[in-house]
């Protein structure tokens, strides 16, 4: 469940660091803002199959209590569809690991770390200050 409150945010951050990246940080040498297709080319598109995942899910699972959840669904539904996702991540990194141009990625290592250690800085503030003022009824509806 500590997951959620973060991962909830992935689709709005990744779309507003398109437009962000796009409109504001790389714009051309005259000057001119890239076209608006520039911001779909960027997004990252496994957000929407992310979302679509949920919905479904959700939809499939809203009738359960937690305690039939727990004892039907996680184990038929959800663990399998964590060990996919477990191996959907190893084979992604290991992908980026093979296409990564380590030559290419020393000369330019400053700006990519910095942006990285921003990044993360502001998903773990932003992600916890969010999730604790919207789902605040949520998580203290799970106390007790």
């Amino acid at each position: 469940m500590k997951v959620v409150g973060r991962d909830v945010w992935i689709g709005i951050w990744a779309f507003i660091l398109a437009i962000i990246a796009t409109t504001r940080c790389e714009r051309d040498e005259t000057g001119r803002k890239p076209a608006a297709a520039e911001i779909w080319w960027r997004f990252p598109k496994f957000v929407i199959g992310f979302l679509i995942a949920s919905l479904i899910v959700t939809a499939v699972t809203s009738g359960y209590s937690l305690v039939d959840f727990n004892k039907q669904v996680n184990p038929t539904l959800v663990a399998p569809i964590k060990d996919l996702r477990t191996w959907a991540f190893i084979f992604c990194f290991f992908s980026i690991g093979l296409t990564t141009r380590f030559r290419e990625l020393k000369a330019v290592a400053g700006k990519p770390s910095a942006a990285f250690t921003v990044g993360v800085a502001v998903n773990v503030v932003l992600g916890f200050v969010l999730s604790a003022v919207i789902f605040a009824g949520h998580w203290s509806s799970l106390g007790g």
